[in-house]
């Protein structure tokens, strides 16, 4: 890997390469790249004309946007925001179709899994503020979809791009959907916060939520629940391993120079959470959560019509769902002090010595204020 900017994570390459010499290993953040054995290679290029990074086609050229949410109120309590994506995956499964998403297994680390009946979608809901590794799921998805069985691909921008660029051709039956993505915090310094939490309480870990929602949607909070009965709960922004995600101290190189945020999207459709809601449509907001619904395609138009009957929903223009300033719609600026966390991950320093590079002395604030203050008018 010569720029570690230029790789996303999103194993197309992997799964393309016909002669199994790639495999993805973890860096000293925990992110996968793809490690090339040299001697095995036979230098056919495929891993260079499937990545998405170097080759990223908008196939769509249309977006409808709309602000709404899911009728069903638990199910709605159990998701991030307003439960869009789970009237997705409930058509998907009644057309005998599979979903794949995000899940924590038993340690509470990311994978993609494949999903096949209602009682197990509750896996896939909620955020996951750690990148998804992969595993084997495009392969899956390519076998599902050639038995011809409608699938539901759900990931980040960039994942759903490396699996339209592994696949190599059109598929009616393939439905994809994305999220609005912040970017891809450190899955080491995942691992490293929860061993903190497990010290911490003295127990293992039962139930993660990045996004608890029992003091509402707006004002969400970290909830960890532990074996022995005890709960570490938070307001996000006081906990560490959130505060160093939305400062962009630890996220994947890609994502400081992300190809994948432009609108319209590669996906069918695009979901995620619709801030400021209450500013410009304020009769769509409860405090329960309100989704933002992007709508890219021709299969996505199919995927609304279907679900939009279980929906509160109304049209809305893409500016105001979604502000063009939003790090949702372009990169995040890398925090002034990654250089010295990198150094500080590569010394092997605990958890909370990593987090004291989350603040900033004056002049970097400062600076960050005019840079802020510059883009802005750029914007206008």
């Amino acid at each position: 890997m010569r720029n570690k900017k230029e790789c996303c994570g999103c194993t197309a390459c992997f799964h393309i390469c016909p002669i199994n010499c790639i495999v993805m290993k973890e860096d000293e953040e925990g992110f996968l790249y793809p490690n090339i054995d040299k001697a095995k290679c036979i230098h056919c290029n495929k891993c260079k004309e499937v990545c998405p990074n170097r080759n990223i086609e908008n196939r769509n050229t249309r977006t409808q946007t709309f602000v709404g949410y899911y009728k069903d109120d638990e199910v709605r309590k159990q998701s991030s925001s307003g439960g869009i994506f789970s009237a997705i995956a409930e058509w998907i499964l009644q057309q005998k179709g599979v979903v794949f998403g995000a899940a924590f297994d038993e340690n509470f680390e990311v994978h993609h899994i494949a999903v096949e009946t209602k009682e197990e979608l509750i896996k896939l809901r909620g955020s996951k503020y750690v990148q998804s590794r992969l595993e084997n799921t495009f392969l899956e998805a390519k076998e599902y979809l050639e038995k011809k069985r409608k699938v539901l691909f759900t990931g980040t921008a960039c994942q759903i791009a490396g699996l339209k660029n592994y696949l190599s051709a059109e598929y009616e039956n393939l439905y994809t959907v994305d999220v609005l993505c912040h970017g891809a915090p450190s899955p080491k310094i995942w691992r490293m916060y929860l061993d903190d939490k497990k010290e911490q309480y003295q127990a293992s870990i039962n139930k993660v939520e990045f996004r608890n929602k029992d003091d509402g949607w707006k004002n969400y909070f970290i909830s960890i629940a532990f074996s022995n009965m005890e709960r570490f709960y938070t307001h996000y922004y006081k906990d560490k391993f959130t505060r160093m995600f939305l400062d962009n101290l630890d996220l994947r190189p890609s994502c400081y120079s992300c190809v994948f945020k432009e609108i319209p999207r590669i996906s069918d459709v695009t979901i995620g959470d619709s801030w400021g809601v209450e500013n410009y449509m304020p009769d769509m907001d409860d405090d329960k959560g309100t989704s933002v619904i992007l709508v890219h395609s021709s299969n996505g138009e199919k995927i609304f019509r279907e679900i939009r009957k279980k929906l509160i929903v109304s049209e809305v223009g893409l500016d105001v769902a979604v502000s063009p300033t939003a790090d949702s719609r372009k990169s995040v600026t890398m925090h002034p002090n990654r250089n010295k966390y990198l150094e500080g991950v590569k010394r092997g320093e605990n958890f909370d010595v990593l987090y004291e590079y989350v603040k900033k002395s004056f002049l970097q604030r400062a600076v960050g204020y005019v840079q802020y203050f510059i883009n802005n008018l750029r914007m206008k």
